[in-house]
């Protein structure tokens, strides 16, 4: 398990693991690098986020990541591909995707939105 702190911003709980599969220290830092900057992008932190690494049956690898932000939102990307690294860049992308757009609707559901009626 990996817990990264910094002082004066949101506690955020990184778990990168594998499910019978060795996960290496050069893929952990990369993932746990990875997932808090998307954490920090979006709402300034998540609560908890889980990623988990396993094997397929054609002999690749495969990622689920889990990110919950807090207030029941949960968001969620799987990926399959025959590396590793690249399994969780899949992921991740769809996680991020997620996030993008739940953030575009709260920012778009405002009254009074200056990027939404053109003044900026």
């Amino acid at each position: 398990m990996v817990t990264r702190q910094d002082a004066g911003d949101i506690a955020s709980r990184i778990i990168v693991s594998g499910h019978q599969v060795a996960v290496g220290e050069a893929l952990r830092d990369h993932a746990t690098e990875a997932l808090d900057d998307l954490s920090r992008k979006y709402f300034g932190g998540a609560e908890d986020i889980a990623c988990t690494f396993s094997r397929t049956g054609d002999g690749g690898f495969g990622c689920a990541i889990r990110v919950h932000s807090g207030k029941g939102l949960h968001f969620d990307g799987e990926a399959e591909h025959a590396a590793a690294p690249a399994a969780f860049n899949l992921a991740l992308e769809r996680v991020a995707k997620q996030l993008r757009r739940r953030k575009r609707e709260l920012r778009e559901d405002k009254p009074v939105n200056p990027t939404r009626d053109g003044v900026l």
